[in-house]
């Protein structure tokens, strides 16, 4: 059905419709493709969250199918594959004011093993949610947020809670230096600066595991602590910041690089065509070339690729690199992994 690279997931295609699609190694704009390889799932489904589940019959990859809409906003489905339940959730999930906010489960780790659905999320800022979109996190029972944004960006773009909810926000501020400089767009719009290049935003990797490893394990550490509610991570694009935090994560479950590489480079379908849409006429008024900043706007590939090989090379992996906070009320050799992980 599957290789161990190719990982299915549901598109939600109307109000109460869905495909069983694949995701792509290397995502071009949409994410995912229906068409190779062909697949029949035998799936059941249950609301995210629950384990109550309904048989639903045969699908086919590609061929769109309904459901009552009493499995609520984000379902969940499952089919047996060589004698275990594979479970196929719904990738991103679509609110009004986000473009870039994803579930990380789904992912099958080296021995199997697979990330859950519902426990993790990534997001671009929450500044935009409207009513309707807090509805939505709250019914995927998200307790504590994570903001990895610097104090001007927070200024600019505050997090409005709804004073019903009880949400947690912690802030884990992580500095963003490219060319000796942040606030990089001031710098873009006067031609200050007037090109960004991959090896750039691969240096601004390398500085940020350097200068704030003390914070990305505090970030990896409340993200795996099992005795809290679902977390979102979230800074302010959803890509960099939040891509290292969630790469962490996935390394640590042991999940292959080209899926890592994969859920990372999402952000390029879901945030960068906005966003480069979004400042198209801004940067022509100050005849600024586009392409010669793509690399900012977008997930760098090649940035993640030096991430891995400061990790494996300077700090014999990820496991290393993160050194859990001694204080910590729970045991993260151990107890994360029943928590966080399908078996």
């Amino acid at each position: 059905m599957t290789n161990a690279n190719s990982v299915p997931i549901a598109v939600k295609t109307g109000p109460n419709s869905y495909q069983i699609a694949y995701q792509l190694a290397e995502p071009a704009i949409g994410g995912w493709t229906t068409v190779s390889p062909e697949s029949r799932f035998t799936l059941e489904v249950s609301s995210l969250g629950q384990d109550n589940w309904t048989y639903l019959g045969s699908v086919v990859a590609g061929e769109t199918f309904g459901l009552p809409n009493t499995f609520g906003p984000v379902p969940l489905f499952r089919t047996e594959l060589d004698g275990i339940y594979l479970y196929i959730g719904i990738r991103k999930i679509d609110l009004e004011g986000t473009s870039n906010f994803r579930d990380i489960g789904g992912y099958r780790s080296e021995d199997s093993s697979q990330i859950r659905f519902g426990k993790i999320f990534r997001s671009d800022n929450l500044t935009k949610l409207t009513n309707a979109d807090w509805k939505v996190i709250e019914q995927l029972d998200i307790g504590y947020v994570i903001d990895l944004r610097q104090t001007d960006e927070k200024a600019r773009s505050r997090t409005a809670v709804p004073k019903s909810s009880n949400l947690e926000i912690i802030e884990i501020p992580i500095d963003v230096d490219i060319l000796g400089r942040n606030e990089l767009l001031q710098h873009i719009f006067s031609r200050e600066i007037t090109r960004i290049t991959h090896d750039d935003m691969a240096q601004m990797y390398s500085d940020i595991l350097a200068k704030f490893r003390s914070e990305l394990t505090q970030v990896v550490s409340l993200l795996l602590d099992p005795s809290r509610r679902n977390k979102v991570v979230h800074c302010t694009a959803g890509k960099d910041r939040t891509g290292l935090s969630v790469a962490l994560i996935q390394l640590l479950c042991k999940i292959p690089r080209p899926q890592i590489v994969s859920d990372f480079l999402l952000s390029n379908s879901f945030r960068t065509p906005a966003r480069i849409a979004a400042l198209s006429a801004r940067l022509q008024s100050h005849r600024v070339d586009i392409e010669d900043i793509v690399p900012y706007l977008s997930a760098s590939k090649p940035a993640l690729l030096r991430a891995f090989e400061i990790l494996e090379n300077q700090y014999d992996g990820a496991e290393n690199y993160v050194t859990f906070d001694e204080t910590s009320s729970w045991e993260p050799a151990d107890t994360w992994k029943s928590n966080l992980l399908y078996h």
